[in-house]
């Protein structure tokens, strides 16, 4: 994701903003609010007259507890689940393999509250969201071995909730979703030119922010409700290079090793690192969104380790190469739509020319809900199933191909 800033005051950038009323963060310093005249991300340009704001279209009625038992593999995945949405961010502190160095990154989670009251989010000091809830306490997990996982990473020079409503819908059907800063590929932090590290950090990024939601202290209002032994991975733009990293695609180190240059530090033992792969066995399918596998990092073959299924989504009107990746991957299972008038913000920010963001929820977060309770709750719902193989139409701009595992 491309972007830059026009006017300095984003520096709060990596812990997000919240409306002052109640700082999500608890534990860092206050955030800098200074006035933004504009932004730029990618090819959405707003002003502060013009901050975007989701519109309550998707707001669930709050779920009745007195309704009978609970069962969340009854909700339809078309439409927004049942919860409210409760929104909250923290620091987490690992160190990378091959460094000696602490790396602190924030994050981003949504959750499902039965709360419908509180002050809102806003991320990055300007896109608001008037559906989630900062701070908001938890509802008790519907499914029986708690809190199912999503983890999402974001494009670059992005921040964590650039695809909030996708974050949201996954809350609504009571998940967890949790999402980091890619800090140093962030708005205001990334270097030109990209560190070679970034290429694995991010995936490591990923892999800790899962650690941090499986480790909760016993204070926390989460702590030992999730079901994290497993978890869904999604991403948007550069995003996409994370999750084949993840996934368990192999690196071209041969490939790689011409990019250390005195302008671009890398060293043998980052090129170990790429040789040893960052595969996180715990991400039982993948969701790419809006770019495709960089053959320039994983060579011609690098897909064929990948063991884990594979929902890869792009727009006519974003030419990321998705048409080659799904060509050039046979032997992995992989499902690829691809949405008519989609542009490349379709999967996160939005505002699109040729399509309503309205059409965010509908299509992208029921195929993105669909495929991860088939894959990662075994949801064997025909209605699940029929969406996944095509023979049910979720809405008519939207073409789905499809080629297996290999044997």
């Amino acid at each position: 994701m491309k972007s830059h800033m026009a006017i300095a005051g984003l520096a709060a950038l990596a812990l997000s903003g919240c409306d002052d009323a109640a700082p999500a963060v608890t534990d860092a310093a206050p955030i800098d609010a200074a006035p933004i005249d504009a932004v730029v991300v990618d090819d959405l340009a707003l002003t502060t007259d013009d901050r975007p704001v989701d519109p309550p279209r998707d707001v669930p009625p709050p779920i009745d507890l007195g309704s009978g038992p609970i069962d969340p593999a009854s909700w339809p995945v078309d439409r927004p689940g049942p919860y409210r949405v409760g929104y909250r961010t923290f620091r987490h502190t690992y160190t990378p393999r091959g460094s000696s160095t602490p790396r602190t990154i924030p994050l981003h989670i949504w959750y499902p509250t039965l709360v419908a009251e509180g002050a809102h989010p806003t991320y990055a000091l300007i896109f608001r969201d008037t559906q989630s809830f900062i701070d908001a306490p938890p509802a008790p997990p519907a499914h029986p071995r708690g809190y199912p996982v999503h983890v999402y990473s974001h494009g670059h020079q992005g921040f964590g909730p650039t695809s909030h409503f996708l974050m949201r819908y996954f809350a609504s059907h009571g998940w967890i979703s949790v999402a980091p800063d890619h800090i140093g590929n962030t708005l205001l932090d990334t270097p030109d030119p990209r560190p070679v590290q970034i290429y694995y950090w991010r995936s490591l990024d990923v892999s800790a922010a899962l650690d941090a939601v499986s480790a909760l202290p016993a204070s926390d209002p989460l702590s030992g409700r999730l079901d994290a032994h497993a978890a869904i991975l999604s991403g948007h733009s550069f995003g996409v290079h994370t999750l084949w990293a993840s996934a368990g695609a192999t690196f071209d180190v041969d490939t790689i090793r011409p990019r250390c240059t005195p302008r671009i530090s890398c060293t043998e033992a980052d090129l170990a690192e790429f040789g040893r792969g960052v595969a996180d066995p715990r991400f039982a399918a993948v969701i790419p969104m809006a770019g495709s596998i960089d053959r320039s990092w994983f060579g011609a073959s690098g897909h064929r380790s990948v063991r884990v299924p594979v929902f890869s989504m792009s727009g006519t009107l974003d030419p990321v190469g998705a048409d080659t990746q799904f060509d050039s991957t046979s032997g992995v299972d992989l499902t690829w739509i691809d949405v008519r008038g989609g542009c490349h913000q379709f999967f996160a920010l939005g505002r699109c020319p040729m399509i309503d963001d309205a059409l965010q929820g509908p299509i992208v977060g029921t195929y993105a809900l669909a495929f991860a309770r088939r894959h990662l709750l075994g949801d064997a719902d025909p209605a699940v199933r029929a969406i996944l193989d095509g023979t049910r139409a979720v809405h008519e701009r939207v073409t789905l191909r499809h080629h297996p595992a290999a044997p």
